[in-house]
């Protein structure tokens, strides 16, 4: 059987943090949310990664700067009904590595997923992200 996200983690997401994304613009706005959460989530499933852990990172990768982003998830208490203490550990450190700017690897393959999802080469996203 394929897995899917959990559709309670899924609510929660939809209604407490993509909703930030809408101030943000264009560049970093609900769209590109949108299509990191569904890169990632094609790229864990392709690994066989955890689709609940890679949806949750992908959602928050850019919630503000990527460094304050994992600090926000990893404060974020209602993460712990679905996540160990370990789990959300993995996922700040994914947030915090995503960047393509980063001077090393991500730390785990979490990073990694988020990191080349985040990578959206489109011509008009590279444009449009540029200004």
């Amino acid at each position: 059987m394929k897995q899917q996200v959990n559709l309670d983690i899924m609510s929660f997401v939809e209604q407490q943090i993509l909703p930030r994304y809408n101030a943000f613009g264009r560049s970093h706005g609900l769209g590109h949310v949108q299509r990191v959460i569904k890169s990632s989530l094609q790229l864990a499933s392709m690994i066989g990664a955890d689709l609940n852990m890679s949806y949750v990172i992908a959602a928050y990768h850019d919630a503000i700067h990527h460094i304050t982003s994992g600090k926000i998830l990893f404060a974020d208490m209602r993460l712990r009904k679905w996540f160990s203490a370990e789990q959300i550990k993995i996922m700040k450190e994914a947030v915090e590595d995503h960047r393509a700017s980063a001077s090393r690897e991500p730390r785990s393959i979490y990073g990694k997923i988020v990191a080349e999802a985040d990578r959206d080469l489109e011509p008009e996203v590279v444009f449009t992200r540029a200004i």
